[in-house]
């Protein structure tokens, strides 16, 4: 397993002994380590980890196959991406982009 020096789990007691995050950064590996600059790379590693600990029980319910998974683990990503642009207003329109 490739382990970025921005996120590596030893630093984590939690992130480094929970196996279904061990797996979920093995196999999105491939698609971080595809991104063009180390800064790409550092900010999904710090998207997937905040998720992870934000969203953690709702993607350990579904962690009998990697596929569910996997969604569960995009779906998460996907309500914190949500959520962060709503805080900053691109959602509601109040800022104009």
């Amino acid at each position: 397993m490739i382990m970025y020096r921005y996120i590596d789990s030893t630093d984590d007691p939690f992130l480094k002994n929970d196996e279904i995050y061990q797996k979920i950064i093995n196999q999105l590996d491939p698609i971080v380590s595809n991104l063009n600059s180390e800064e790409d790379k550092q900010l999904m590693l710090k998207m997937i980890s905040d998720s992870y600990h934000k969203y953690q029980n709702s993607i350990r319910a579904k962690s009998e196959s990697d596929a569910v998974m996997m969604m569960s683990t995009i779906m998460s990503l996907l309500i914190a991406q949500s959520n962060e642009l709503e805080r900053l207003g691109l959602l509601k329109g109040k800022i104009d982009y």
